[in-house]
Protein backbone atom coordinates (compact mmCIF):
# COMPACT_ATOMS: atom_id res chain seq x y z
CA UNK A 1 0.00 0.00 0.00
CA UNK A 2 1.31 3.45 -0.88
CA UNK A 3 2.22 5.64 2.16
CA UNK A 4 -0.30 8.36 1.29
CA UNK A 5 -3.15 5.87 0.92
CA UNK A 6 -2.05 4.10 4.09
CA UNK A 7 -2.12 7.42 5.95
CA UNK A 8 -5.67 8.17 4.76
CA UNK A 9 -6.86 4.71 5.82
CA UNK A 10 -5.12 4.96 9.21
CA UNK A 11 -6.54 8.44 9.94
CA UNK A 12 -10.05 7.32 8.94
CA UNK A 13 -9.79 4.21 11.14
CA UNK A 14 -8.54 6.20 14.13
CA UNK A 15 -11.24 8.84 13.64
CA UNK A 16 -13.88 6.10 13.71
CA UNK A 17 -12.29 4.55 16.80
CA UNK A 18 -12.13 7.75 18.90
CA UNK A 19 -15.84 7.93 19.97
CA UNK A 20 -15.66 4.30 21.14
CA UNK A 21 -12.76 4.91 23.54
CA UNK A 22 -13.33 5.50 27.27
CA UNK A 23 -12.40 8.93 28.66
CA UNK A 24 -8.98 7.90 30.00
CA UNK A 25 -8.08 6.15 26.75
CA UNK A 26 -8.98 9.35 24.88
CA UNK A 27 -6.59 11.26 27.15
CA UNK A 28 -3.82 8.78 26.26
CA UNK A 29 -4.77 9.11 22.57
CA UNK A 30 -4.34 12.90 22.72
CA UNK A 31 -0.95 12.63 24.42
CA UNK A 32 0.29 10.01 21.95
CA UNK A 33 -0.82 12.14 18.99
CA UNK A 34 0.78 15.33 20.34
CA UNK A 35 4.05 13.77 21.52
CA UNK A 36 4.17 11.65 18.36
CA UNK A 37 3.80 14.82 16.27
CA UNK A 38 6.64 16.52 18.16
CA UNK A 39 8.88 13.46 17.75
CA UNK A 40 8.08 13.22 14.02
CA UNK A 41 8.82 16.94 13.59
CA UNK A 42 12.12 16.50 15.45
CA UNK A 43 12.93 13.55 13.18
CA UNK A 44 12.90 15.81 10.08
CA UNK A 45 15.89 17.71 11.43
CA UNK A 46 17.49 15.12 13.70
CA UNK A 47 16.79 11.90 11.80
CA UNK A 48 16.29 12.77 8.12
CA UNK A 49 18.85 15.61 7.93
CA UNK A 50 21.12 14.27 10.69
CA UNK A 51 21.30 17.47 12.78
CA UNK A 52 20.85 16.61 16.46
CA UNK A 53 18.69 19.17 18.23
CA UNK A 54 18.45 19.26 22.03
CA UNK A 55 16.13 22.25 22.10
CA UNK A 56 12.89 21.45 20.31
CA UNK A 57 10.98 22.63 23.35
CA UNK A 58 11.81 26.11 22.00
CA UNK A 59 9.41 25.58 19.09
CA UNK A 60 6.68 23.86 21.13
CA UNK A 61 6.84 26.59 23.77
CA UNK A 62 6.91 29.36 21.20
CA UNK A 63 3.80 27.97 19.54
CA UNK A 64 1.96 27.63 22.84
CA UNK A 65 2.89 31.12 24.06
CA UNK A 66 2.26 32.90 20.76
CA UNK A 67 -1.28 31.54 20.34
CA UNK A 68 -2.16 31.93 24.05
CA UNK A 69 -0.73 35.44 24.43
CA UNK A 70 -2.47 36.64 21.26
CA UNK A 71 -5.77 35.25 22.51
CA UNK A 72 -5.53 36.57 26.09
CA UNK A 73 -3.91 39.96 25.40
CA UNK A 74 -5.29 40.93 21.97
CA UNK A 75 -8.36 38.72 21.57
CA UNK A 76 -6.98 37.05 18.44
CA UNK A 77 -8.97 33.97 17.48
CA UNK A 78 -7.10 30.80 18.59
CA UNK A 79 -7.36 29.32 15.08
CA UNK A 80 -5.52 32.36 13.72
CA UNK A 81 -3.16 32.00 16.67
CA UNK A 82 -2.45 28.45 15.54
CA UNK A 83 -1.37 29.71 12.12
CA UNK A 84 0.76 32.42 13.75
CA UNK A 85 2.34 29.75 15.99
CA UNK A 86 3.37 27.68 12.96
CA UNK A 87 4.85 30.74 11.23
CA UNK A 88 6.76 31.80 14.35
CA UNK A 89 8.08 28.25 14.86
CA UNK A 90 9.25 28.05 11.26
CA UNK A 91 10.84 31.52 11.49
CA UNK A 92 12.66 30.57 14.70
CA UNK A 93 13.92 27.37 13.08
CA UNK A 94 15.10 29.24 10.00
CA UNK A 95 16.82 31.97 12.04
CA UNK A 96 18.50 29.46 14.35
CA UNK A 97 19.61 27.39 11.37
CA UNK A 98 20.84 30.46 9.47
CA UNK A 99 22.93 31.70 12.40
CA UNK A 100 24.38 28.30 13.32
CA UNK A 101 24.83 26.57 9.98
CA UNK A 102 26.25 29.64 8.26
CA UNK A 103 28.99 29.43 10.91
CA UNK A 104 29.67 25.85 9.84
CA UNK A 105 28.64 24.59 13.26
CA UNK A 106 27.18 21.11 13.31
CA UNK A 107 27.21 17.92 15.37
CA UNK A 108 27.70 18.47 19.09
CA UNK A 109 28.08 22.24 18.64
CA UNK A 110 24.67 22.54 17.01
CA UNK A 111 23.17 20.34 19.74
CA UNK A 112 24.63 22.54 22.49
CA UNK A 113 23.47 25.75 20.80
CA UNK A 114 19.90 24.48 20.53
CA UNK A 115 19.93 23.44 24.18
CA UNK A 116 21.30 26.82 25.25
CA UNK A 117 18.79 28.80 23.18
CA UNK A 118 15.85 26.80 24.56
CA UNK A 119 17.07 27.33 28.13
CA UNK A 120 17.54 31.05 27.51
CA UNK A 121 14.02 31.28 26.08
CA UNK A 122 12.60 29.59 29.17
CA UNK A 123 14.31 32.05 31.54
CA UNK A 124 13.41 35.07 29.39
CA UNK A 125 9.72 34.09 29.31
CA UNK A 126 9.85 33.51 33.08
CA UNK A 127 10.66 37.21 33.52
CA UNK A 128 8.10 38.75 31.14
CA UNK A 129 4.93 39.84 33.02
CA UNK A 130 2.85 40.00 29.81
CA UNK A 131 3.51 36.26 29.37
CA UNK A 132 2.62 35.45 32.96
CA UNK A 133 6.22 35.19 34.13
CA UNK A 134 7.09 32.06 36.09
CA UNK A 135 3.44 31.66 37.12
CA UNK A 136 2.38 30.99 33.52
CA UNK A 137 -0.86 31.77 31.71
CA UNK A 138 -4.29 30.38 32.52
CA UNK A 139 -6.78 30.13 29.67
CA UNK A 140 -10.47 30.68 30.59
CA UNK A 141 -12.64 27.66 29.88
CA UNK A 142 -15.03 28.64 27.06
CA UNK A 143 -15.91 25.45 25.19
CA UNK A 144 -16.63 26.50 21.63
CA UNK A 145 -15.25 25.41 18.29
CA UNK A 146 -14.34 29.02 17.45
CA UNK A 147 -12.39 29.26 20.73
CA UNK A 148 -10.47 26.07 19.88
CA UNK A 149 -11.97 24.47 22.96
CA UNK A 150 -14.26 21.48 23.02
CA UNK A 151 -16.84 20.24 25.48
CA UNK A 152 -15.34 16.76 25.62
CA UNK A 153 -12.04 15.00 25.02
CA UNK A 154 -13.42 13.67 21.72
CA UNK A 155 -12.98 17.09 20.10
CA UNK A 156 -9.38 17.34 21.28
CA UNK A 157 -8.77 13.80 19.98
CA UNK A 158 -9.79 14.96 16.51
CA UNK A 159 -7.71 18.15 16.82
CA UNK A 160 -4.62 16.17 17.87
CA UNK A 161 -5.28 13.60 15.14
CA UNK A 162 -5.55 16.41 12.60
CA UNK A 163 -2.16 17.81 13.61
CA UNK A 164 -0.65 14.33 13.51
CA UNK A 165 -2.08 13.74 10.02
CA UNK A 166 -0.62 17.05 8.78
CA UNK A 167 2.81 16.18 10.18
CA UNK A 168 2.67 12.67 8.67
CA UNK A 169 1.56 14.07 5.28
CA UNK A 170 4.45 16.55 5.35
CA UNK A 171 6.92 13.75 6.09
CA UNK A 172 5.57 11.60 3.26
CA UNK A 173 5.80 14.56 0.88
CA UNK A 174 9.40 15.25 1.95
CA UNK A 175 10.34 11.58 1.74
CA UNK A 176 9.06 11.30 -1.83
CA UNK A 177 10.53 14.60 -3.06
CA UNK A 178 13.95 15.86 -4.10
CA UNK A 179 14.16 17.59 -0.73
CA UNK A 180 14.10 14.20 0.99
CA UNK A 181 17.14 13.10 -1.01
CA UNK A 182 18.86 16.38 -0.16
CA UNK A 183 18.32 15.70 3.55
CA UNK A 184 19.52 12.12 3.12
CA UNK A 185 22.70 13.16 1.33
CA UNK A 186 23.45 15.77 4.01
CA UNK A 187 22.95 13.21 6.75
CA UNK A 188 25.16 10.61 5.12
CA UNK A 189 28.05 12.79 3.98
CA UNK A 190 27.99 16.60 3.88
CA UNK A 191 31.21 16.92 1.89
CA UNK A 192 30.04 14.47 -0.75
CA UNK A 193 26.70 16.27 -0.94
CA UNK A 194 28.45 19.61 -1.42
CA UNK A 195 30.68 18.07 -4.10
CA UNK A 196 27.54 17.02 -5.98
CA UNK A 197 26.34 20.62 -6.05
CA UNK A 198 23.90 20.48 -3.14
CA UNK A 199 23.64 23.66 -1.06
CA UNK A 200 24.21 22.00 2.31
CA UNK A 201 23.58 25.10 4.43
CA UNK A 202 20.33 25.87 2.62
CA UNK A 203 19.19 22.27 3.04
CA UNK A 204 19.84 22.36 6.79
CA UNK A 205 18.02 25.69 7.19
CA UNK A 206 14.98 24.31 5.35
CA UNK A 207 15.02 21.24 7.59
CA UNK A 208 15.18 23.42 10.71
CA UNK A 209 12.33 25.65 9.48
CA UNK A 210 10.06 22.71 8.60
CA UNK A 211 10.84 20.93 11.84
CA UNK A 212 10.28 24.07 13.92
CA UNK A 213 7.00 24.99 12.24
CA UNK A 214 5.50 21.52 12.61
CA UNK A 215 6.63 21.20 16.24
CA UNK A 216 5.15 24.62 17.06
CA UNK A 217 1.76 23.45 15.75
CA UNK A 218 1.35 21.16 18.78
CA UNK A 219 1.80 23.98 21.32
CA UNK A 220 -1.60 25.72 20.92
CA UNK A 221 -3.49 22.40 21.06
CA UNK A 222 -1.71 21.39 24.26
CA UNK A 223 -2.37 24.83 25.78
CA UNK A 224 -6.10 24.72 25.00
CA UNK A 225 -6.33 21.11 26.19
CA UNK A 226 -4.86 21.70 29.66
CA UNK A 227 -5.95 25.40 29.78
CA UNK A 228 -2.64 26.39 31.36
CA UNK A 229 0.97 26.81 30.30
CA UNK A 230 4.09 27.86 32.14
CA UNK A 231 7.74 28.05 31.04
CA UNK A 232 8.71 24.72 32.58
CA UNK A 233 5.85 22.72 31.04
CA UNK A 234 6.30 23.82 27.41
CA UNK A 235 9.86 25.19 27.24
CA UNK A 236 11.57 22.81 29.66
CA UNK A 237 14.23 20.25 28.77
CA UNK A 238 11.90 17.23 29.31
CA UNK A 239 9.89 18.18 26.21
CA UNK A 240 13.05 18.04 24.06
CA UNK A 241 14.31 14.83 25.69
CA UNK A 242 10.98 13.08 25.17
CA UNK A 243 11.03 13.92 21.45
CA UNK A 244 14.56 12.53 21.08
CA UNK A 245 13.80 9.43 23.14
CA UNK A 246 10.66 8.57 21.18
CA UNK A 247 12.59 9.00 17.91
CA UNK A 248 15.48 6.78 19.04
CA UNK A 249 13.27 4.03 20.46
CA UNK A 250 10.90 4.12 17.49
CA UNK A 251 13.61 4.29 14.85
CA UNK A 252 15.83 7.29 14.11
CA UNK A 253 15.39 8.56 10.57
CA UNK A 254 12.59 6.10 9.75
CA UNK A 255 9.33 7.30 8.24
CA UNK A 256 7.00 6.84 11.23
CA UNK A 257 9.27 5.24 13.84
CA UNK A 258 9.07 8.24 16.24
CA UNK A 259 5.27 7.91 16.30
CA UNK A 260 5.62 4.22 17.12
CA UNK A 261 8.00 5.13 19.94
CA UNK A 262 5.45 7.59 21.36
CA UNK A 263 2.65 5.01 21.01
CA UNK A 264 4.66 2.59 23.18
CA UNK A 265 6.27 4.91 25.73
CA UNK A 266 3.46 7.40 26.45
CA UNK A 267 0.92 4.75 27.61
CA UNK A 268 3.72 3.03 29.54
CA UNK A 269 4.57 6.30 31.29
CA UNK A 270 0.97 7.05 32.19
CA UNK A 271 0.44 3.48 33.43
CA UNK A 272 3.53 3.56 35.65
CA UNK A 273 2.57 6.95 37.06
CA UNK A 274 -0.87 5.66 37.99
CA UNK A 275 0.42 2.42 39.50
CA UNK A 276 3.63 3.50 41.21
CA UNK A 277 3.70 7.31 41.07
CA UNK A 278 2.71 7.62 44.75
CA UNK A 279 5.54 5.40 45.99
CA UNK A 280 8.19 5.71 43.28
CA UNK A 281 8.05 9.14 41.68
CA UNK A 282 9.92 9.24 38.38
CA UNK A 283 9.85 5.47 37.95
CA UNK A 284 8.95 5.98 34.31
CA UNK A 285 12.40 7.48 33.75
CA UNK A 286 13.97 4.21 34.91
CA UNK A 287 11.73 2.36 32.45
CA UNK A 288 12.81 4.79 29.71
CA UNK A 289 16.46 4.02 30.43
CA UNK A 290 15.97 0.26 30.41
CA UNK A 291 13.98 0.33 27.17
CA UNK A 292 16.51 2.61 25.49
CA UNK A 293 19.39 0.30 26.45
CA UNK A 294 17.49 -2.77 25.22
CA UNK A 295 16.62 -1.09 21.91
CA UNK A 296 20.20 0.09 21.32
CA UNK A 297 21.51 -3.38 22.16
CA UNK A 298 18.94 -5.58 20.42
CA UNK A 299 17.34 -3.38 17.73
CA UNK A 300 19.64 -0.57 16.54
CA UNK A 301 17.05 0.44 13.90
CA UNK A 302 14.40 0.84 16.61
CA UNK A 303 10.92 -0.62 16.88
CA UNK A 304 10.12 0.49 13.33
CA UNK A 305 13.02 -1.64 12.07
CA UNK A 306 11.75 -4.66 14.02
CA UNK A 307 8.25 -4.13 12.63
CA UNK A 308 9.55 -3.74 9.06
CA UNK A 309 11.60 -6.96 9.36
CA UNK A 310 8.60 -8.84 10.74
CA UNK A 311 6.38 -7.64 7.87
CA UNK A 312 9.06 -8.61 5.33
CA UNK A 313 9.35 -12.12 6.80
CA UNK A 314 5.56 -12.50 6.74
CA UNK A 315 5.43 -11.52 3.09
CA UNK A 316 7.92 -14.22 2.02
Amino acid sequence: MKPALGLIVAVAALAALVPLLPIYAQHIFILVALYGSIALAWNILGGMAGQMSLGHSLFVGAGAYVATALYLNLGVNPWIGLVCAVLVGAALGAMLGYVVFRRRLSGVYFALVTLAVAEMAMHIVSNIPALGGANGLAIPSRPDFLNFQFGSKTGFCYAALGVLAIVCAAIIAIHRSRLGYVFLSIRENERAAAALGIDVVRGKIIAAALSGGLAAMTGPIYANYVLFIDPESVLGVPVSIDAILFAFVGGLGSLFGPLLGAAVLVPLTEGLRNLLGGQLAGVHLIAYGVILILVMRLAPRGLWGLLSDAVARTGK
